[in-house]
């Protein structure tokens, strides 16, 4: 049996017209009620990266989460919404990105998730614990609200990538320092994804980012809401919509070889719109893209030539300090007001870049990307 991704057009953040795309994307998949835990309460876990406004889409769309909440509420279940979010508190986040106001809206609580808790993982492939926040593991179910956007490390981050939020407080810094290269920390997304078991996700694709994402991209409208059982399946058709590979995502290339989910065409069943309907054109990747989506598996010993570094822009940065508590191996530090990266100790997980909130830490290619690019292109 196909997996199904429900793909219904929403051109605008009108909450009517919100709202009904996100019913008949959960209508099309068989309803709501068959996603709600017999007892207990539902967990909503959207993308609270950073405390932006709506309109950068950095973060899941308050009125995609609002019209979620409501549809659940509506079955009658018990919802409680929350997140890691990279920088800030989930409260000061909620509040800056509009999700506050929709809790309130909705009647639903928001919660911390700060405070984990150990879980041993016996058939993860490279990760045998994790860390969840408390409210991920006490919920019944969780249901998983993310957003469309590319992203330096990972290429692209979409329901797959959110789940990582699930992961409590700062041991996401620990993750990213023990899995440093894409195709380590694709594994454990996987095995992330195999224990937190979403029931059902959902992408905000109404307007998405491209370019120098998961902060400091491009807006992009699509104009659509996605929704399916298997996150894979969901980001698979997400990338068809930019015209993207879905194989240049080293999460789904991974997922692909492991035959985890659904990323082949003749597996998905696209019901509601056609992908065609939405003509997105010159969707940009990352530049880290083609470095880090393959090219690890025979270069590794040239990775940090062939692959994005983050620079600081002097010009830009405020000397905050944000980019220095993000950096998993401790490779910044703030002098004379300025951040300053330590090469030798840059892991190349662009946390720098992700959290920065002034958007002054850019990533560059290596010396050899132009040839490996060429080179990829020729294969």
């Amino acid at each position: 049996m196909k997996t199904k991704v429900a793909l219904i057009a929403c051109r605008s953040y009108s909450q009517e017209e919100v709202a009904h795309a996100v019913d008949t994307a959960v209508g099309l998949l068989g309803g709501v009620d068959g996603f709600l835990p017999r007892e207990g309460f539902v967990l909503v876990k959207p993308n609270m990266l950073s405390p932006y406004p709506p309109d950068r889409a950095v973060t899941t769309h308050p009125v995609v989460v609002g019209a979620v909440l409501k549809l659940l509420r509506r079955s009658g279940a018990e919802v409680a919404v929350g997140d890691s979010p990279g920088h800030g508190s989930v409260f000061a986040v909620a509040e800056k990105c509009g999700i506050a106001a929709a809790c309130g809206e909705a009647g639903v609580r928001l919660v911390s998730f700060e405070d984990g808790s150990a879980r041993k993982h016996s058939t993860g492939r490279v990760c045998k614990e994790f860390v969840l926040a408390r409210p991920v593991v006490d919920a019944s179910g969780i249901i998983n609200v993310a957003k469309m956007k590319t992203h330096g490390f990972m290429t692209f981050t979409g329901a797959v990538k959110n789940l990582f939020g699930c992961i409590a407080g700062a041991e996401k810094l620990r993750m990213h320092l023990r899995y440093n290269d894409p195709h380590a920390f694709s594994l454990m997304l996987l095995d992330l994804l195999s224990l937190v078991k979403p029931r059902l996700s959902l992408l905000d694709a109404v307007v998405a980012m491209d370019g120098d994402g998961p902060s400091h991209g491009r807006t992009r409208h699509v104009g659509a809401i996605l929704a399916s059982e298997d996150p894979i399946a969901l980001d698979t058709i997400a990338l068809r919509l930019a015209g993207a590979d879905p194989v240049r995502v080293p999460y789904l290339r991974a997922a692909r070889d492991l035959g985890v989910g659904s990323t082949r065409p003749e597996e998905i069943e696209v019901v509601g719109a056609r992908p065609e309907d939405f003509p997105v054109t010159d969707f940009a990747l990352p530049p880290a893209t083609r470095a880090t989506s393959g090219i690890f598996t025979f270069v590794r010993a040239v990775r940090k030539h062939v692959t994005a570094s983050p620079r600081v822009d002097a010009a830009k940065c405020v000397g905050c300090g944000v980019c220095a508590q993000s950096c998993p191996p401790g490779a910044i530090v703030v002098a004379s007001e300025r951040a300053k990266i330590d090469p030798r100790r840059c892991i190349r997980c662009f946390c720098c870049q992700e959290m920065c909130p002034e958007g002054a830490v850019s990533l560059h290619r290596g010396a050899l990307a132009t040839i490996v690019d060429r080179a990829l292109e020729w294969l």
